[in-house]
């Protein structure tokens, strides 16, 4: 088993929901691709939780397979839809509250190949789980 020690700088990567969710609505417009086409891609009955995802004040971003998908329609990276800030301490706080998703194998298999270190860890500690 191998063991790693943390340096008191470490700099632990954490989500920037806010700056995450404006860069979604920009890929999204980007891409000129409107909120009623998501909403039917990804069988939602309302779009509200689209205009969550890229509303900076809701705080609230897709599930890891959500955002799979939205990598693929848009042809970006996760790393380049992820906004990542770095945390000056080993232990953190989380102030966004986050629902336990169940998450596709494929998404998770996606991600472990794709994302970045950074990407992976605060993926992991947003959700709760270990990629």
């Amino acid at each position: 088993m191998l063991k790693y020690k943390i340096s008191p700088s470490f700099s632990m990567p954490v989500i920037d929901v806010e700056a995450t969710s404006q860069n979604l609505k920009r890929l999204r417009e980007e891409r000129n691709i409107d909120v009623t086409t998501l909403k039917e891609l990804f069988n939602f009955n309302y779009p509200q939780s689209i205009y969550a995802w890229e509303n900076p004040k809701d705080k609230t971003l897709p599930c890891l397979d959500n955002l799979v998908t939205l990598a693929k329609l848009y042809k970006v990276s996760i790393d380049e839809m992820i906004v990542i800030k770095e945390e000056k301490s080993s232990t953190l706080s989380v102030h966004e509250v986050t629902k336990p998703y169940g998450i596709a194998q494929e998404a998770l298999d996606f991600i472990r190949l794709n994302a970045m270190p950074d990407t992976k860890l605060a993926l992991g500690r947003y959700y709760s789980i270990s990629i």
